[in-house]
């Protein structure tokens, strides 16, 4: 895993009135879905190699510290820019430990993903879902799995996705597509 320098992770956003979202959090740089309708591959946002990912250095440290000078509390938005449950997460547990310091702080979620691995940090959200706003936005372009694997060839197939909407909102989350 690659590392990259990062002075701030959770920015205001510039309006809450997109997607209802107070501030945005990006743990990770890039993406390897390899998704062939990404518009975060375009040039616009000055990104090499964005098939590669690439962590921020000091990310929870620097997450906690942004998170204690918020002067109000708000929903932060993350996976805007790249999945926050990129395969690489399953090792290295960054947004885990985000999602912990969100709770921790008394801020709400929105999380955008193609990942299943969502589902493992649903302690973590039932939490926070008794004290703040917690949405899953799950990104399903087709039901059709045999061409979900050709035009998001990372990711796991919409029968799964499916699969995790419905555990999600039998525990009371708040999600859809």
């Amino acid at each position: 895993m690659e590392y990259v320098p990062a002075k701030t992770i959770v920015t205001k956003t510039k309006s809450s009135e997109w997607f209802g979202m107070d501030y945005n959090m990006n743990i990770y740089r890039g993406c390897c879905h390899g998704c062939i309708y990404c518009d975060s591959r375009s040039d616009c946002y000055k990104i090499k190699d964005f098939d590669t990912v690439k962590a921020k250095e000091n990310a929870l440290s620097i997450i906690r510290d942004d998170l204690r000078r918020k002067v109000r509390t708000g929903v932060v938005g993350t996976g805007a820019m790249s999945d926050p449950y990129n395969p690489f997460e399953k090792e290295l547990l960054l947004t885990r430990h985000a999602l912990e310091l969100v709770d921790a702080f008394g801020f709400g979620i929105g999380i955008a993903t193609k990942s299943t691995l969502l589902l493992r940090d649903m302690d973590i959200l039932c939490g926070i879902k008794e004290h703040s706003p917690v949405l899953c936005k799950i990104t399903i372009t087709t039901a059709d799995d045999g061409l979900s694997k050709k035009i998001e060839p990372g990711a796991p197939v919409s029968s799964q996705r499916f699969e995790m909407l419905e555990q999600l909102s039998e525990r009371g989350i708040f999600c859809g597509i």
